[in-house]
């Protein structure tokens, strides 16, 4: 008997306690879906909130990529006139070489001449004439010494001439050495304002990636409803139907530099645009293709992508990525921004050539008057979209 009053308590205790928590959890349940749906509007919420950020971050990167387009422009334009100058420096300075080989063959001609007069003595012209046999013997003596007295002023007017010009390419040379530092200094200074202007750029593209990741969270607690409304975050720079991305993923500064003059490795037309970006800013694929590395001695390193419509060429890379040969996809690494080639020296940049499978027949015309060299057309109606 007394066993089964203890079953029959135990029984009664678990009924209890059972009761007591299917009234907790009924208590709990509303509590704890509230609290789920708040979460998930707080997530809703900030995400919107960080579009906005992204999309305000992306106005001020704009504006400060515009701004060092126009600090870049005038840094090419500085280069190519130092290059300019240093390639009429290098001419000025042979002519001067030349000038000063030909003086010193000339006054040892005259030299020569001046130790035969001196050897020879003030008679010996006279003695030369009085010696003729006959009159015609005469008069082609009187000829004779007539042409060496010629020869004499013309080598001493040589002399002269020459040392003019020696004078003329001296004075020359300083002034083309004066506007060389000029033009450099100038560089030095713009290039570290440049520089100024990618640091900030590179703090908004640190804050706009920190922002995606946190979007990124965002969405995969939300679920794949969400999945477009990322894409729209990514989506800022819209494709323009043939580059999917900009060729430099960066700070980074483009403007519309095709046909201008070149002078580095030889007078040349520009047949590109120049995206100037720090040493080792990523270069990616602008479309899905097929990518191939090179060497150059112009381009230095060198990147090919063929895809559908056409191939691009990047070139002066700093080094390849491990994706510079084979299969690509857009967006994907490719090289890193350098200054190979006969870029060294220069301000580092990525020089991004288009050549489509179809030339088109109204293509707007550069700033420099071209639209297609070669088969390269100029790329900047593109890049601006998506750069």
């Amino acid at each position: 008997m007394a066993e089964n009053r203890r079953g029959a308590r135990r029984l009664v205790r678990r009924a209890v306690g059972v009761l007591l928590a299917l009234a907790l959890l009924s208590a709990l349940a509303p509590t704890a879906g509230a609290d789920i749906k708040q979460q998930l509007d707080q997530a809703k919420a900030r995400l919107a909130q960080i579009k906005q950020e992204v999309e305000a971050q992306q106005k001020v990167l704009d504006r400060l990529s515009a701004q060092a387009a126009v600090l870049a422009q005038k840094i090419d334009v500085a280069q190519a006139t130092y290059e300019q100058i240093t390639a009429q420096l290098q001419q000025t300075r042979q002519d001067l070489a030349q000038a000063s080989a030909q003086l010193q063959a000339i006054e040892g001609q005259l030299n020569a001449r001046a130790r035969e007069t001196y050897m020879q003595g003030p008679g010996s012209n006279l003695e030369f004439l009085l010696g003729a046999t006959s009159l015609t013997d005469l008069s082609d003596r009187l000829e004779y010494v007539d042409v060496l007295t010629q020869t004499d002023a013309d080598l001493a007017n040589q002399v002269q001439n020459l040392r003019n010009t020696l004078a003329a390419k001296q004075h020359e040379q300083q002034r083309l050495q004066a506007k060389q530092a000029d033009v450099l200094n100038g560089l030095q200074a713009d290039r570290a304002q440049l520089d100024a202007q990618f640091a900030q750029q590179q703090q908004i593209y640190d804050s706009i990636q920190s922002k995606q990741a946190e979007a990124e969270r965002l969405v995969k607690k939300l679920g794949k409803q969400y999945q477009a409304f990322l894409a729209s975050l990514y989506g800022l720079k819209a494709s323009n139907g043939i580059f999917k991305y900009c060729p430099v993923q960066g700070p980074h500064a483009v403007y519309d530099g095709f046909g201008a003059p070149r002078y580095a490795g030889g007078y040349h037309l520009h047949a590109g645009n120049d995206i100037i970006a720090p040493l080792g800013t990523p270069i990616v694929a602008p479309f899905d293709g097929i990518a191939q590395s090179s060497w150059n001695t112009l381009g230095g390193n060198s990147v090919f992508v063929y895809g559908a419509a056409g191939y691009v060429y990047n070139a002066h890379l700093d080094h390849f990525s491990a994706s510079s040969d084979g299969p690509v996809s857009a967006g994907e690494t490719i090289g890193y921004v350098g200054n190979t080639g006969d870029a060294q020296g220069g301000v580092t940049h990525d020089h991004f050539e288009w050549h489509p499978k179809v030339i088109p027949t109204d293509w707007p015309k550069s700033a420099y008057g071209y639209s297609v060299i070669g088969t390269a057309v100029n790329p900047y109606p593109l890049l601006e979209q998506v750069c």
